[in-house]
């Protein structure tokens, strides 16, 4: 009988010995991308203010106090979305004010604990009366929902409003206020998207695979001029004159 020829290496019986070698590769993949996983959300951005903000006070005990009035627009904006009359509240994980509002007061005041963050119109048009100049929205967090971190005040994170982010399952938005040493207010917007997933592979703009994907913590920060101490509630800017009427 002629003995057996040995077969090529590219026979189709050394077939399962790639998918082995595929399979592990996967296998690693997926470790590595659970290990990554496990150590914490990705960050974007910096959880403190730009230098450019200037530097942060400091106190003895705890964070400085954060009272006062402070302008809008920002003066040295860091990023922020959304916009929403002034004078309506703001939704749940969110301030009352936002980039699209209008030229604003924004009155800080903290009281046996609170943190009560307030905005309202200002009205520089002589010939249009609003009552907007008047009517103050608010938010107001406890000191269960505020806690001071590296000089820093930390409002707790509340589910993100309107919705998720896309491409997360949910979402969390806290927000950071530092006292800087020119006077001004830095305000940290965090969010927190959770639930993410990744692919293992992607081709012609087909995912195949997926894994959990680390959580990413997003920063954006605004830097608001100090207008007023706060003590007591700012006067009224409205440059109505009795009589006139709009255009």
């Amino acid at each position: 009988m002629t003995p057996a020829l040995p077969l090529p290496l590219h026979s189709g019986l050394r077939t399962p010995h790639g998918r082995v070698q595929r399979t592990c590769w996967t296998a690693a993949l997926a470790v590595c991308c659970l290990a990554l996983a496990a150590c914490g959300p990705e960050v974007q951005g910096a959880p403190k203010p730009p230098p450019a903000f200037g530097p942060v006070q400091s106190s003895w005990f705890g964070c400085p106090s954060l009272q006062g009035v402070y302008a809008w627009p920002p003066v040295e904006p860091g990023g922020a979305h959304g916009s929403r009359p002034a004078n309506h509240p703001g939704g749940q994980g969110s301030l009352p004010f936002f980039t699209g509002s209008p030229e604003m007061q924004v009155w800080v005041q903290q009281q046996r604990g609170e943190t009560t963050l307030r905005t309202r119109t200002i009205n520089r048009a002589r010939n249009v009366r609003t009552s907007l100049t008047r009517q103050w929205s608010l938010v107001t967090y406890s000191g269960a929902q505020a806690h001071c971190s590296s000089g820093m005040l930390d409002l707790v994170p509340q589910t993100a409003s309107p919705g998720k982010e896309p491409g997360s399952s949910g979402a969390l938005q806290g927000f950071r206020l530092a006292l800087l040493k020119d006077g001004a207010l830095a305000v940290g917007k965090r969010t927190l998207t959770t639930g993410n997933k990744g692919s293992y592979f992607s081709w012609g703009g087909q995912s195949y695979g997926s894994y959990d994907a680390p959580d990413v913590e997003t920063w954006t920060w605004l830097k608001l001029a100090r207008t007023a101490a706060g003590g007591s509630e700012p006067p009224v800017i409205d440059a109505y004159v009795p009589g006139a009427t709009a255009p």
